[in-house]
């Protein structure tokens, strides 16, 4: 699935334990486009259980938020993972998106999308590319999946896998290949959260290093950090002017926009940018 076919806003993604529903109303509030009801690292493995018949009161009836519904399972190749997807293939209804962890293969992403027809959900999924082998297979994934509606980078398992420090310019490196990735196909790439939650300037940072390379939204493991994705995240009036110049000029066959010739790729920029208008 191309990204222009995502109409959801998707510029920030706000963490949760399934294990605490009383914050699953709070998302849209605190300005979240995407509320990601967590399975995998949030979750004990001894309270796993507790948590997916949390997830299943929740989707026993349709999602009223602001903020759209994520579910992120555990991964597919556990037996977790695998109860996981049991229990919302069985819910009643279905969240707007399910990210997938630790993606290594493109056929982890294609099973799961095949699960995802066979009961007719029109979930997209979301593939957490956390190690170099993730970043390796990105283009095959985006090339075989159709559903696939944004990828997120999971820095702190990246780093683990790499053996890095958090502030190592390989992480940088692993973002610019996912960013790169994404845009030539077509698809939202999503920054992982900033893990420091009281250091405004370490967020600043993160968010104008994802912003600035490529990606179109950002994760967050605190509420105080939305604010500050939304604003970095949505383009300002003379972008967004440009943008719609760009499609109009696109429609009509015109050559050029403020002085550069409107190609598929402008086109395609053009409708990023709208996307997080």
């Amino acid at each position: 699935m191309n990204a222009r076919d995502v109409e959801t806003k998707t510029r920030s993604w706000l963490f949760t334990p399934a294990t605490r529903p009383e914050r699953f109303a709070k998302a849209g509030p605190a300005g979240a486009d995407v509320l990601i009801v967590d399975l995998e690292d949030a979750v004990r493995p001894e309270e796993k259980t507790i948590a997916r018949r949390q997830l299943g009161n929740l989707l026993s009836q349709p999602f009223s938020s602001t903020a759209a519904l994520a579910v992120r399972i555990n991964t597919p190749n556990s037996r977790s993972g695998l109860d996981d997807l049991a229990a919302l293939l069985d819910a009643a209804f279905q969240p707007a998106f399910i990210v997938i962890p630790k993606v290594e293969a493109a056929q982890t992403v294609l099973q799961v999308e095949a699960l995802l027809r066979e009961v007719a959900s029109d979930a997209r999924v979301v593939p957490l590319v956390e190690s170099r082998q993730g970043v390796v297979v990105l283009p095959e994934l985006l090339a075989t999946a159709s559903r696939v509606a944004a990828v997120m980078f999971g820095a702190g398992d990246y780093a683990g896998d790499v053996g890095v420090q958090p502030a190592s310019f390989a992480l940088s490196v692993a973002r610019v290949q996912i960013s790169a990735t994404c845009v030539a196909s077509g698809i939202r790439a999503i920054d992982a959260p900033c893990f420091e939650i009281g250091n405004s300037a370490a967020l600043e940072h993160e968010i104008g290093f994802a912003a600035a390379n490529g990606f179109d939204g950002k994760a967050a493991i605190h509420p105080s950090h939305i604010g500050p994705i939304n604003a970095a995240m949505t383009p300002d009036a003379a972008k967004i002017d440009w943008a719609h110049r760009v499609i109009e000029a696109a429609r009509e066959g015109a050559a050029v926009v403020d002085g550069r010739m409107v190609d598929e790729a402008i086109a395609r920029e053009a409708r990023r940018v709208l996307s997080r208008a």
